[in-house]
């Protein structure tokens, strides 16, 4: 018979976070529904999920049946990840040019006031030869 532990994904900790929610073999956590298990704190929809796959795949397994195969769901969660990464790399890269733009602005402003000094040095100097 196998143990929680024995499950893909479940440590000790997590195992002993199953137990005090009354799941206390791979079978009841293969068989447990998805609303119940999302009561456990740490299980999220897509760690449920996986968990009661892997669960029964440990089950089938101990039994010598093929293991259940990743369905195409996970893989578009798998995608959706990818996709958040790629959202979270434009905002840094978006930020990233936000900040080049504010320093050439920057640059652009001191360059400026540069030209101001320098042509009201120059009025002052064109002033007092009128003098």
């Amino acid at each position: 018979m196998a143990k929680l532990t024995d499950v893909v994904g479940i440590g000790p900790v997590v195992a002993k976070v199953l137990f005090a929610h009354k799941i206390k073999t791979v079978e009841a956590l293969a068989s447990i529904s998805m609303s119940d298990l999302l009561k456990v704190p740490g299980f999220s929809d897509i760690r449920a999920r996986a968990t009661i796959k892997a669960a029964a795949n440990c089950l089938r397994s101990e039994t010598g049946k093929k293991p259940v195969t990743t369905t195409s769901r996970t893989q578009k969660t798998k995608n959706k990840t990818a996709s958040k990464n790629t959202t979270a790399e434009k905002t840094q890269t978006q930020a990233k040019k936000s900040k080049v733009k504010d320093k050439k602005e920057n640059k652009k402003s001191d360059t400026n006031k540069k030209k101001d000094k320098k042509k009201k040095k120059k009025d002052k100097v064109k002033s007092k030869k009128k003098s």
